[in-house]
């Protein structure tokens, strides 16, 4: 198989692979400490809105109007985002149902000290895999397999990451769940690429476009 994003796929699992070895012998609530110790208000800032690049519903909105200028990008972020999205919410809700989010330790720990971004939504449950990572790496990952040029593909995985970020920036959850959310959001949109779009299988659908 060729492959169309080898920046995006090399960078992805070098990173993956960095962030796998940061958690041996590292507890999961000591990480998300360890990072929100180090809060800003820009950070604040970018976290409060950058979290927002793996909301379902924006990526919908966008996908349905993006149809009407390019129907294969449109079509192939939503089909990625569909597949990825409702795998994660399976597991989510039905396999790791009782995986509580940072927060919900936090509270149960009244003697840590922490900081909670002043506006940022109060979650504490299904908390494994992250679903806004998952939406954001298939989202990106799609782009940059139809758009491999260098650039594209180097913002397409600065903005999927910086997702990620803002979801234990923001206490949202631990870095085990981005890891396996991301992981899970570029195999759905290397499934919707290289089975779905190359192959043609979509291509009735966009005729019905070009009518």
């Amino acid at each position: 198989m060729n492959l169309r994003n080898p920046i995006f796929l090399f960078g992805f699992s070098v990173l993956l692979g960095l962030l796998l070895l940061v958690q041996i012998g590292n507890a999961q609530l000591g990480i998300s400490l360890w990072i929100n110790q180090y809060h800003n208000v820009v950070f604040d800032f970018l976290c409060l809105n950058g979290t927002y690049l793996g909301d379902g519903w924006l990526i919908v909105i966008t996908s349905l109007l993006l149809y009407y200028f390019n129907p294969r990008l449109a079509l192939g972020i939503l089909l990625a985002y569909a597949i990825s999205a409702g795998f994660t919410q399976l597991l989510k809700l039905f396999v790791f149902s009782d995986k509580h989010r940072p927060l919900w330790f936090l509270e149960q720990m009244q003697q840590v000290q922490y900081y909670f971004v002043d506006g940022a939504e109060k979650n504490y449950n299904n908390s494994f895999p992250s679903g806004h990572t998952t939406s954001a790496f298939a989202v990106f990952s799609i782009i940059a397999l139809l758009y491999p040029k260098n650039i594209i593909q180097v913002l397409c995985l600065f903005l999927a990451v910086f997702t990620a970020f803002t979801r234990i920036y923001l206490l949202q959850h631990f870095l085990i769940d981005t890891c396996v959310g991301a992981t899970i959001g570029v195999l759905g949109a290397y499934f919707v690429f290289y089975i779905l779009l190359e192959k043609g299988n979509l291509d009735f659908i966009l005729k019905l476009h070009r009518k």
